[in-house]
């Protein structure tokens, strides 16, 4: 069989053998329709694992990916921190891709990380089983942050975020809140949005509270969804008035509680918000933020030295399956005991001076 090489691919694709080259090495130069093309043609004649074989030739080159969603993410410094002090405790150096939130540009990732010879790819957040058929082929071990796999049994490392959901709920209860509300990431996210709406449904079945629909907003996880899921949030409530919101992170709880501010209302004196994932933003803020805490840098630290293991023991393809680290509760002072609160439970007024 013809080996296939960046002059193939060229022909495949009708571009030069300098495009192709500059798709692998310096993505961000090509435009997107260009790229596009250039790695659906990578990917019928199977250029990615062959390409990769023929680099490496299975010599070490002490280089680690490192696959990330984003560079802008507020838990990135403190995870990637961890990482960096794992890797060079082995003397690995580290080959950074930011995927922007993009699938097209988490393949390239794949395919950037690939053609510079790394040992192995930390891939971190983004749903893995869309991109399982590639990490297949790439002839190295791949292990998981801060997500898994519903299909294989990779290896990854996170929280249980049905049961920190769960338990977030219960501290809630356990204040006194019987009325509470969710801003829930996106129902299709199979990571983060479904399994915290879960565990939100979870723990009010156990504590037989019901649920309410209109007391369910959605968002993407980031400050402004929090802020819009809030004022959705306000408008549709009817009494009994929520007491309480949980949400998804931080940044959308922060969120929320901005929206609340300009709609003239406290926090926590008439509604309690909490948050998941303690940013070190969450105490920085006013009120401090009351959240479900995951350990970045412990998550970052143990993937790190996992596929640094697989790399040793020359893995291609690593399967070590799910390892929950442990969650807690950081209790700040968003959150106050229902009833201690003068205003009683909240009753949604007139949206005065919201954002459009």
């Amino acid at each position: 069989m013809e080996r296939v090489t960046i002059r193939t691919v060229a022909a495949e694709s009708g571009v030069s053998p300098a495009t192709v080259s500059r798709v692998l090495n310096r993505p961000e130069r090509v435009e997107a329709h260009t790229r596009a093309k250039v790695i659906a043609a990578m990917e019928r004649l199977g250029f990615q694992p062959s390409a990769l074989a023929q680099g490496l030739s299975r010599k070490v080159t002490q280089a680690i990916g490192v696959l990330v969603p984003g560079l802008v993410d507020f838990f990135f410094p403190e995870w990637y921190e961890s990482v960096s002090r794992a890797a060079e405790r082995s003397g690995r150096r580290l080959l950074l891709f930011d995927a922007k939130h993009s699938a097209q540009r988490t393949e390239e990732g794949f395919a950037f990380l690939a053609a510079h010879r790394v040992d192995g790819i930390l891939f971190c957040s983004r749903p893995i089983d869309p991109y399982l058929p590639l990490i297949r082929r790439l002839n190295v071990p791949v292990v998981l942050a801060l997500t898994q796999s519903a299909r294989d049994p990779v290896t990854a490392f996170k929280v249980d975020d049905v049961k920190a959901m769960f338990d977030a709920v219960a501290y809630l209860i356990s204040r006194g809140h019987e009325q509470i509300a969710l801003i829930s990431g996106p129902p299709q996210d199979s990571i983060a949005g479904t399994t915290r709406l879960q565990g939100y449904r979870q723990a009010l079945r156990h504590f037989r509270l019901p649920l309410r629909t209109e007391w369910i907003g959605y968002g993407g996880f980031r400050f402004e969804d929090g802020y819009r899921a809030m004022q959705e949030l306000l408008s549709a409530a009817v009494r009994p008035a929520f007491t309480a919101v949980v949400a998804a992170s931080d940044e959308m709880a922060l969120g929320a509680i901005r929206c609340l501010h300009d709609q003239g209302l406290r926090v926590p004196e008439d509604l309690s918000v909490m948050g998941f994932d303690d940013l070190r933003l969450a105490r920085m803020t006013t009120p401090t933020l009351t959240t479900v805490a995951q350990p970045f840098a412990e998550i970052g630290e143990r993937a790190t030295e996992a596929l640094i293991a697989a790399i040793d023991a020359g893995e291609k393809y690593t399967t070590g399956g799910i390892h929950y680290l442990p969650h807690r509760i950081v209790q700040r002072e968003s959150v106050l005991p229902q009833g201690v609160s003068t205003q009683g439970a909240l009753t949604p007024t007139a949206n005065e001076g919201s954002e459009s």
